[in-house]
């Protein structure tokens, strides 16, 4: 869990080789059933507690962000996330899009994450999880579910401490809690008070590489820390709610309210400017930022009404939601440490230094919507939903500039799917959106800057083929443009042009042999950039931090002889992609293994699971570009050991 590393906003890594999307568990499971790869439906991403697998994630869908985009859901229900969310609140994560948005009220372009919350059932549960590793780090969580009158009131618990390592040596210290209350008076009316903090006390930054020439630094220690030890983040998460559903006369009504706050205590970017291929580094500069904020306040109202007309079924959804968003930022100090170096400790004092003025956001937006969806048993199915938003954004900038814009569009989806014959389903879409663009990186000279929100649109279809009622293929093609943002030659973050990423996606997942489970997919994105920024030869065509082909490929395997012990494998490959904004430097592809072993085995009445793990298993070294241009080397070769106890 690194924060510094992503710069703790709305948590989008530098770069996805492995992506994730959490896969909704049910009630009362427990840390030893965990198994991301035998419960995954498709390979477009799943999560089972901390296992995650898949081409997708909730940060990182077809290149693009659900999070970063602000298109994130509690329980199905609209939430203004600013930062993490503790897994000790929730059950899972699933990301809707393309397929699975099918039938999904009001999709989103890039695609929404939906967040399942815990919530306990009618038996006490009461796990525990320990973790060695990687790197010598160490990790311990809880997790209890306590019924308090039987079904109808239970109280759910979470607590994580994480003194954990990560790749290139930075260290950080984390504690987590959660807790959330349920009451289900009757089977169809349930309300759920929630709290989670996330206290990040130190997470040290790790350097971020720009070269000087055309041409890749050379092989660098990986394990070892080349940052400054006193450039940390530190800050606290707070994300805290009620979830509402009941069906009154025949009528579902669901309401959600939430608060998410992000208080960063301190925050650092470490640049290494002109960096030569021995490791030289022309200029090293570091960005100092304190004392800023990030707050909102959303919700939605969401009713809605279904009937049946023989063998099709009919719904239909209204909609209102809206949010309250603070921001206070900027004023960072410049710290300018001069020549030093990529690949050995050049550890400096810390220099004394003032943050300067802050600017302020806010930004109060409401939206108004209304769907129809119909299912047609062993024809198919149709959902068009129409939105109205009205956004408005009030910048006061440090120096008292005020400026202001407003927007107020119609969006649209229509989704559609079509039974061709019994194991073959095609589906397809198209969607318009208005969506958050992404934040300045702290490394930009505008850091923490947020444009205002951006029209998006998105068109794809595919084919579902169950093979077997144990193995499903999908095959996907998708479009999706929106305004592209990035740091320019000066490190200005702002509009640069156009995005368009065109591609195909596919999924092979389930059960070859009884105990043999394969998860497997693959993406292949052409994303291209058009505008007067490519057209004047001052940035490429291509967006940095995109590799054209991925593929993810996911094993399982209980040996039918000693079925408590399972051996598991995952291979990761992609090809080159561009490191910087000028397409002149690229970084080549490769290919990472890993693998791994879980043992089960239960003492009395308590069941436990041992679990090891292997990554990067031949040690291969290679570079990860960022979106911004930026350079980071992969993890090493890296072992943990785990132990999860259901008590």
């Amino acid at each position: 869990m690194s924060f510094a590393s992503a710069r703790a906003r709305r948590m989008v890594p530098v770069a996805m080789l492995l992506g994730w999307t959490g896969w909704a568990m049910p009630a009362q499971a427990q840390r030893t059933d965990n198994n991301a790869v035998t419960a995954a439906q498709d390979a477009f991403g799943s999560s089972v507690g901390d296992e995650k697998i898949g081409i997708y994630s909730s940060d990182d869908v077809r290149g693009f962000s659900p999070v970063a985009a602000g298109n994130v859901r509690i329980e199905g229900l609209y939430f203004d996330q600013q930062s993490h969310v503790t897994d000790r609140l929730l059950d899972g994560t699933t990301v809707r899009v393309g397929l699975t948005a099918q039938g999904y009220p009001f999709p989103a372009p890039t695609g929404i994450a939906d967040y399942t919350l815990r919530k306990a059932g009618a038996e006490r549960v009461i796990s525990v999880g320990l973790t060695l590793g990687p790197f010598g780090g160490k990790t311990a969580e809880l997790d209890v579910e306590l019924p308090l009158v039987g079904e109808t009131l239970g109280l759910t618990i979470g607590g994580g401490i994480f003194r954990e390592r990560h790749p290139h040596g930075s260290a950080s210290a984390i504690e987590s809690i959660a807790v959330s209350l349920r009451y289900a008076p009757a089977s169809d009316v349930s309300i759920q008070p929630f709290f989670s903090l996330i206290d990040i006390r130190s997470d040290e930054v790790s350097s971020l590489l720009f070269t000087r020439h055309d041409a890749l630094p050379d092989r660098i220690p990986r394990a070892d820390f080349f940052g400054q030890k006193w450039a940390e983040f530190a800050g606290q998460i707070r994300n805290y709610g009620v979830v509402g559903k009941a069906r009154l006369a025949g009528f579902d009504a669901a309401l959600g309210v939430f608060r998410s706050q992000l208080a960063v205590d301190s925050d650092f970017a470490d640049l290494l400017l002109d960096t030569e291929q021995d490791g030289r580094v022309g200029k090293r500069l570091i960005y100092a930022d304190r004392d800023n904020y990030f707050g909102s306040t959303s919700g939605e109202f969401r009713l809605s009404r279904g009937f049946a007309e023989g063998p099709r079924r009919h719904s239909i959804q209204a909609t209102l939601k809206g949010r309250q968003l603070s921001r206070h930022y900027g004023g960072t100090a410049l710290l300018d440490l001069g020549p030093s170096f990529a690949n050995r400790e050049d550890f400096r004092p810390e220099p004394s230094f003032a943050t300067g003025a802050k600017s302020h956001d806010h930004v109060t937006q409401k939206t108004w919507g209304l769907g129809y969806d119909l299912r047609w048993k062993g024809i198919g199915e149709f959902g068009a939903s129409i939105q109205k938003s009205d956004y408005a954004k009030r910048v006061e900038e440090a120096g008292g500039r005020i400026a202001r814009s407003q927007d107020n569009p119609w969006l649209y989806s229509l989704t559609g799917a079509v039974h061709l014959a019994e194991p073959l389903v095609l589906y397809g879409g198209m969607v318009r959106g208005l969506e958050e663009s992404d934040t300045a990186p702290l490394e930009a000279v505008n850091g923490n800057a947020a444009p205002p929100a951006i029209h998006t649109r998105q068109k794809d279809f595919g084919l579902r083929w169950t093979i077997s009622p144990r193995m499903s293929a999908v095959l996907g093609w998708f479009d999706i443009a929106k305004p592209y943002a990035a740091l320019d030659a000066a490190r200005v973050f702002r509009t640069l042009g156009e995005v368009r990423k065109r591609g195909v996606e596919f999924s092979l997942s389930g059960t070859l042999t009884p105990g043999l489970t394969l998860v497997a997919g693959g993406l292949y994105n052409k994303a291209q950039i058009s505008g007067e920024e490519v057209d004047a030869g001052l940035i490429g065509a291509r967006p940095s931090g995109t590799a054209r082909l991925r593929l993810s490929t996911n094993l399982n395997w209980e040996l039918p002889w000693h079925k408590p012990l399972t051996l598991t494998g995952q291979v990761i490959s992609f090809t080159r992609w561009a490191a910087n904004s000028a397409n002149t430097v690229y970084v080549p592809g490769r290919t990472i293994i890993h693998l791994g072993a879980r043992y089960r085995f239960d003492v009395g009445e308590t069941h436990w699971l041992l679990r090891g793990k292997v990554e990067n298993i031949f040690n291969k070294f290679g570079w990860t570009a960022s979106s911004s241009g930026f350079l980071t080397a992969n993890p090493p070769r890296r072992y943990s050991l785990s132990l999860a106890v259901d008590i």
